[in-house]
């Protein structure tokens, strides 16, 4: 081996270490934080969910790259590249084994390529979480977790298969272009026998995807009407649902022909079978609902949707919980000490909070906290923990520092950012409201259930997104100095807040909701129990009792915005201290 291939094969390995090291590191930090904070059987779920999801995903990209890839390389005989020595030119041809593994590679790629639009984990979660309403639309007979849980999932799935044949379909023509096979000729293109079969089974397998997309598109009228608002209407019930379930049908059966036109020659069918679908595509999203629409203003049968309105309020009432089906009464986000978010009381508080607080909203970054006991951190440890904890920072400096081993690495201190990774599934509401505990700063987010396929029921722009399903299912307190994460759950929650409570109740709350009745705007005054004047002067008990008030003095003085006040207890504080 050359000292070139050698060098080169030590950098490749190197960095095959370090990309290898560098993921076992995240895995683990993310793992000791989920542990640390109770979570252990979210981080598996989501772990599972996320291998499923990739492994599956670019196995299947890969292979049906390859598979299209090799189609195209038994088709060159051989493939020669112009090369020049001196005033002579030459063909070089390229080795057979080098076409064999550029076909491998580009296939490796497409499967990267594909993992940027793979469906999110959360939807398998929340699928496998199993939610059941136990009741079933009137027009499918469907449970209606089915638009909760399944379509979703479904619709990403969908987009990330026609982005697939998509970007093979647009490669295999390219490569198809730089050979023989495919050429334009004296104003026509001229095609092999391979590549027209293989063709053909690409735009079969374009036709079965357009299949599935009516089929979709079908229950997203349920979801979207066509009617006034986006109410499913008497034209959807009894024109459009039959229509698209004609089409998917027929779209099976036309992808069943352009096979077999094209694999024995017939060019023309084919092209006239599929001119034929997408002109009834089109009729169908464009002029059928229009024309429809027109014959009934015109024979005054518009009074028809007068049931479609009934049901549309039925199910707007369920969805967002309302006591009435009135749809003027639009629903509100729940709000705790709404006056107290108003006042210039909080702009104080968050701007403490940053300069004393571990947990707060818009923190960024990790944080190292020495002496934190009581901090729902995993700590920085020794040996091979602190090397994975460095790397997972990217800070081998932690290596040979002085920190002791307890020391916590305080990681998603933004308050939304660790709700969410604790409770991923649910909305959270527009405010983070900052409340106490007694006299610890404790941060406060509405969760709800919430949904935008859920079906029949009226949409609303709700928490900064378009919702047809919001119901409140709980309150999540975030612990300032802490960072202790707990849900509050509602009473009677609604079905997808009880699937997933069930599926991971760690960080959920039982009993009544008896926290939140503790919750206050200001910080409680220290108990008579933590006063100087209960324990003899000098002793141990009275200078910690003399520090936690002085302490306290400080924190109201800062919150109160009088600075006044906090120099007198922080120069009180070095008077004590200095006795010590």
């Amino acid at each position: 081996m050359s000292a070139r291939r050698r060098l080169v094969v030590g950098l490749v390995a190197g960095a095959a270490v370090l990309l290898v090291g560098r993921l076992v590191a995240v895995v683990y930090a993310e793992y000791s934080w989920y542990d640390t904070l109770g979570a252990s059987a979210l981080w598996r779920e989501r772990m599972n969910d996320s291998f499923v999801i990739q492994i599956a995903s670019a196995t299947f990209a890969a292979l049906f790259a390859l598979v299209n890839l090799f189609a195209i390389r038994r088709s060159i005989v051989s493939l020669a590249f112009p090369r020049r020595l001196g005033n002579v030119e030459f063909g070089e041809a390229v080795p057979q084994r080098q076409l064999d593994r550029l076909a491998f590679f580009l296939s490796i790629g497409v499967a990267i390529f594909m993992t940027l639009s793979l469906p999110q984990w959360e939807s398998l979660a929340m699928l496998r979480a199993g939610a059941r309403f136990g009741e079933s639309d009137p027009f499918f007979q469907v449970d209606l977790s089915f638009y909760t849980s399944w379509l979703p999932l479904e619709t990403e799935v969908y987009t990330w298969c026609l982005i697939l044949l998509v970007a093979v379909g647009g490669l295999v023509i390219a490569l198809y272009a730089l050979t023989p096979s495919l050429r334009w000729h004296r104003g026509s293109f001229h095609v092999s026998v391979r590549v027209r079969r293989h063709l053909s089974i690409l735009s079969s397998l374009f036709l079965l995807t357009m299949a599935w997309s009516y089929r979709l598109d079908g229950y997203q009228l349920l979801i979207h009407g066509s009617g006034a608002d986006g109410m499913f209407s008497y034209v959807d019930h009894q024109w459009l649902v039959p229509a698209y379930l004609s089409l998917s049908v027929g779209t099976v059966a036309a992808a069943a022909l352009v096979l077999i036109s094209g694999w024995t020659g017939q060019v023309r069918a084919g092209f006239f079978t599929v001119s034929a679908v997408l002109i009834f595509s089109v009729s169908l999203d464009l002029i059928l609902p229009s024309v429809v629409r027109q014959i009934a203003m015109a024979t005054g049968q518009t009074s028809r949707d007068a049931p479609y309105t009934a049901t549309r309020a039925a199910y707007t009432g369920r969805a967002y919980g309302l006591a009435r089906t009135d749809l003027s009464a639009v629903p509100k986000e729940v709000a705790r000490f709404a006056s107290f978010v108003d006042s210039s009381r909080v702009a104080r508080v968050m701007s403490v909070a940053r300069d004393s607080a571990v947990v707060y909203p818009g923190a960024s970054g990790s944080a190292i906290v020495r002496r934190g006991a009581s901090v729902a951190a995993p700590a920085l440890g020794t040996g091979i923990q602190r090397l994975a904890n460095a790397w997972a920072e990217q800070r081998l400096d932690l290596l040979w520092s002085s920190l002791p081993a307890d020391a916590k690495v305080v990681r998603t201190r933004d308050v939304r950012s660790r709700v969410y990774a604790l409770f991923p599934i649910y909305a959270q509401g527009s405010d983070v409201v900052p409340a106490y505990l007694g006299d610890s700063l404790t941060w406060v987010v509405e969760l709800y259930s919430a949904s935008d396929t859920y079906p029949l029921s009226k949409h609303y722009t709700l928490a900064g997104a378009d919702r047809s399903y919001f119901r409140h299912s709980g309150t999540a307190l975030v612990n300032a100095t802490t960072g202790r994460t707990v849900m509050v759950p509602t009473p009677g929650a609604d079905a997808i807040a009880t699937a997933w409570r069930a599926a991971f109740p760690e960080l959920i709350r039982p009993g009544a909701p008896d926290l939140l009745d503790e919750l206050s705007a200001s910080r409680r005054s220290a108990p008579a129990a933590v006063t100087p004047s209960n324990f003899p002067p000098g002793s141990e008990a009275s200078f910690r009792a003399d520090v936690t008030r002085l302490y306290a003095r400080m924190k109201s003085a800062l919150e109160a915005a009088d600075l006044k006040a906090f120099g007198a207890a922080f120069d009180s504080l070095g008077a004590v201290i200095e006795k010590r």
